[in-house]
């Protein structure tokens, strides 16, 4: 029986993980910061002749920054939740929903810029085009580079934030909050407690423990089946002694 305990403690789920997300957020990051650069170079540098070529090829790379963006989250949330099946619900608590902030920046801006966009073609309609020849300043392109600078700007701040609290969080090398007793420090004082938010609080901790003690016990039972059809094939394939 007690050979059996080590290969059941093989995967130590006390051990610390991390959030692998901070990659992610950088090259969301450069990505933004690339097309502000690009559509300030292309309002400054490209001839005149080429301003409204320049200001349809920010509105492709916006639409293609989109796609990039919804990728972006799909991956983000994926690390989340598993982070939560490995028993870090505080941390993802307290974190809210800083992880989805860039997808609804984005969707933001964009609807922004549709609505700039189609009010600029209804302003100028025929001289739309006339208006790209413009100077500089006040141009579609114009525009369209300041939403850009603008939404880059956020992104440091919101972005930085986040890399912040996740490298933090890392250098921490916490355990799951099963596994620290301090992570539960409200539970068995549901008398003490007086306010309602904090006996919300505690029921939501609760939920959370019983959900990773849950997948816990899952975790177990599968490796305990793993085990069992291991000894049962061996079991079958050894020889039998010749009677």
């Amino acid at each position: 029986m007690d050979d059996r305990i080590p290969v059941l403690s093989a995967e130590n789920t006390s051990r610390a993980k991390k959030l692998g997300t901070v990659p992610h957020f950088s090259i969301h990051l450069l990505i933004s910061t690339a097309i502000s650069i690009t559509g300030i170079v292309l309002a400054a540098l490209w001839p005149d002749y080429k301003r409204c070529e320049a200001y349809f090829i920010m509105l492709y790379l916006r639409a293609g920054f989109y796609v990039i963006t919804v990728i972006f989250d799909y991956l983000v949330k994926s690390h989340h939740k598993q982070l939560r099946l490995n028993g870090y619900h505080d941390f993802l608590r307290d974190m809210g929903e800083h992880h989805t902030v860039p997808l609804r920046i984005v969707n933001l801006w964009n609807s922004t810029i549709l609505a700039v966009a189609a009010g600029l073609h209804h302003y100028y309609g025929e001289d739309f085009m006339a208006k790209c020849l413009a100077t500089i300043v006040y141009t579609p392109l114009f525009y369209l580079t300041a939403f850009n600078v603008t939404e880059s700007l956020i992104f440091y701040f919101v972005h930085g934030s986040y890399i912040a609290r996740v490298v933090k969080f890392n250098n921490l090398q916490l355990s799951p909050d099963a596994m620290r007793g301090s992570s539960s420090s409200t539970v068995g004082s549901l008398g003490l407690v007086h306010s309602q938010s904090e006996v919300t609080d505690l029921l939501e901790k609760q939920s959370d423990l019983i959900e990773y003690l849950r997948d816990h016990c899952n975790r177990l039972n599968q490796k305990l089946q793993q085990m069992s059809n291991q000894l049962r094939t061996v079991t079958i394939s050894s020889p039998h002694p010749a009677i």
